[in-house]
């Protein structure tokens, strides 16, 4: 990303859980406030100068604290990335959770293509996560960090198979969400690979194939 990506100064990032590799575990509203400003300043340098600016001295300076600070909290670089991937994979597992509580109030036409539109707005909004993403920061260590979050997700593909093919064997829907989501993911990541707006011939080719995969494993939706 560069200078001319959007700024994401609105959105606040999710400080990490107790266990999810802080030195201190923030006490106090004051230090809780200093962590969420050292994680907002991380995740904007990614948005406006990208992977290769991503420094500890950087994400102080930007956040207007020592650099004492940033290790104060984490103990490395690696861990401040770490801490985003989980926060912005936490922001979109609750996106697509929502899209599958709204599918169960008023089904979807189209719920793999509904799940492939709210990751791509999800994307969109957060240029410092396609920083993250392609920007060569996403180690084993991160992939396995974010693993459980990406399961969820599936949980919630589920509920949409659940609402749209209800008499649909429960062994097979829960394997057809577990495709979809892998699948989806490599689609989705290749969608943005080279275009922070998404491919949208790519992205419209992904709900087609996505949605031929469900009917093809599950039949004819049912609703």
């Amino acid at each position: 990303m560069n200078s001319s990506s959007p700024s994401t100064s609105n959105r606040r990032m999710r400080p990490p859980t107790p266990d999810g590799g802080l030195r201190h575990v923030p006490m106090q509203a004051r230090s809780r406030e200093r962590l969420r400003r050292v994680l907002d300043a991380a995740d904007e340098v990614l948005a406006r100068e990208g992977a290769a600016a991503f420094t500890t001295n950087r994400i102080a300076a930007a956040a207007g604290v020592p650099v004492g600070s940033v290790y104060h909290y984490f103990p490395d670089k690696a861990a401040v990335i770490e801490a985003l991937a989980v926060a912005h994979w936490s922001d979109l597992a609750d996106l697509v959770a929502a899209a599958a509580d709204e599918d169960e109030r008023s089904p979807l036409a189209d719920p793999a293509g509904n799940v492939i539109d709210t990751l791509a707005a999800g994307f969109r909004s957060r240029p410092g996560f396609l920083a993250l993403w392609y920007g060569g920061l996403r180690t084993e260590a991160v992939r396995n960090a974010t693993r459980p979050i990406r399961t969820s997700v599936g949980a919630s593909v589920e509920r949409l198979l659940a609402v749209h093919w209800p008499h649909a064997d429960p062994g097979r829907r829960e394997t057809v969400a577990r495709m979809l989501v892998i699948t989806g993911d490599g689609l989705l990541r290749e969608a943005f690979r080279h275009a922070p707006e998404g491919d949208p011939v790519l992205l419209a080719e992904s709900r087609a194939m996505l949605d031929a995969y469900a009917m093809r494993r599950l039949g004819e939706r049912e609703r």
